[in-house]
């Protein structure tokens, strides 16, 4: 069994992939998937983003790679850390076709539990998944 873990970093990230680790009898391996956001414009025009604010997402990106592995390497379970950029798709969608990409048989998420205008505005990344996915998901409370 292949079980993708949705990993962004955050406390519900971190708590899904120490939860996804409660299979690892059963895993034959552990994915742990960082969706990168782009840094766009809102209105869709072309923005000059200076190479400093590149550098300091790729540093943040790789700081969020590097937890998740020090997270899974303590395990002693087969895994892989995966980085994929959204390019404007949304986050949930790429998550998802990573999964069916790579024959994952699970999908493990955290939640933020937003409520309200937060949820309204920011989206909610594991209700996305839950609505697109064929494979079974699992959403681990914060």
């Amino acid at each position: 069994m292949k079980i993708l873990v949705a990993y962004d970093g955050s406390d519900g990230s971190q708590k899904a992939l120490s939860f996804s680790l409660n299979f690892n009898k059963s895993a034959d391996k552990i994915i742990a998937l960082y969706v990168s956001r782009d840094i766009i414009s809102e209105s869709g025009r072309l923005t000059y983003i200076p190479d400093t604010i590149l550098e300091r997402k790729d540093s943040e990106d790789e700081a969020i790679l590097s937890k998740a592995k020090s997270i899974l390497v303590a395990s002693n379970v087969d895994f892989e850390v995966i980085k994929k950029n959204s390019d404007g798709v949304d986050v949930s969608k790429v998550i998802v076709d990573t999964a069916k990409e790579l024959q994952c048989d699970m999908i493990v998420t955290g939640t933020r539990k937003l409520r309200g205008l937060s949820k309204y505005l920011l989206g909610s990344v594991s209700a996305g998944i839950l609505a697109i996915s064929n494979v079974p998901v699992i959403v681990v409370p914060p």
